[in-house]
């Protein structure tokens, strides 16, 4: 099976790609904010990335207000590989997981670690197919009290995310290539969570990736509808 870490945003290229393939990775997404500087950051990471000897995705991640994230979204979606959305609280969240053109609601747990998904929230990924994340890194840089907070909060959506069968990813979300982690910690982290086990390896396997190329092929028309 072939593995990916559809969320890394780590600014030591070189570095990731190297521990990433130690790890046992084929492909990464390197999520670079969506601004001024988008062009300009994602040519420099396409030159160093090169010769990577893995598949490298280039992903943006769209930050702001409601309004803003869908409006953003469905500007830039056709240009776009992996587009990942920035949440963090309960509005903002539904936003996100109301927008189809968006792939990913990452950093969904509320500021004060609470729970960020309910059942409309759910329901909506669900229905958009936009993928809850599900995120080592915030696991692995908080310590004691905070991070049985984190786990719990996570466990939580993972509930309603299971219950309305919502679409979901497991990422690092690594700040630096020390917070990536191994495809199997992955795996036994989607287990922990109690998610399914046939979506925990189609998610690890970077299966969100496949339908989106489709997409930019100029080829697709719909899921499951291609021009020959």
């Amino acid at each position: 099976m072939k593995a990916y870490d559809l969320c890394v945003k780590t600014k030591e290229i070189g570095k990731t790609i190297e521990i990433a393939k130690k790890l046992g990775f084929n492909g990464l997404g390197l999520i670079i904010p969506y601004g001024r500087d988008f062009e300009k950051t994602k040519t420099k990471i396409l030159k160093e990335t090169k010769d990577a000897g893995m598949d490298i995705v280039i992903g943006v991640e769209i930050q702001g207000k409601t309004n803003g994230i869908k409006r953003v979204a469905k500007k830039i979606r056709k240009k776009h590989v992996l587009l990942v959305a920035k949440g963090g609280n309960i509005e903002l969240n539904r936003a996100i997981a109301e927008t189809k053109e968006i792939d990913i609601l990452s950093s969904p747990l509320l500021e004060n670690n609470k729970p960020g998904i309910n059942h409309i929230i759910a329901r909506f990924a669900a229905k958009n197919n936009v993928a809850i994340d599900f995120a080592l890194s915030p696991v692995i840089n908080s310590s004691k009290k905070t991070r049985s907070e984190i786990v719990s909060a996570m466990l939580e959506d993972a509930r309603f995310v299971k219950k309305y069968k919502a679409p979901f990813v497991i990422t690092s979300n690594a700040l630096s290539p020390w917070d990536l982690r191994a495809p199997s910690e992955f795996m036994a982290f989607g287990r922990f969570l109690g998610l399914p086990e046939n979506k925990i390896k189609k998610t690890v396997s970077g299966e969100i990736l496949k339908e989106n190329r489709k997409r930019l092929s100029g080829k697709w028309l719909m899921p499951g509808v291609e021009v020959e």
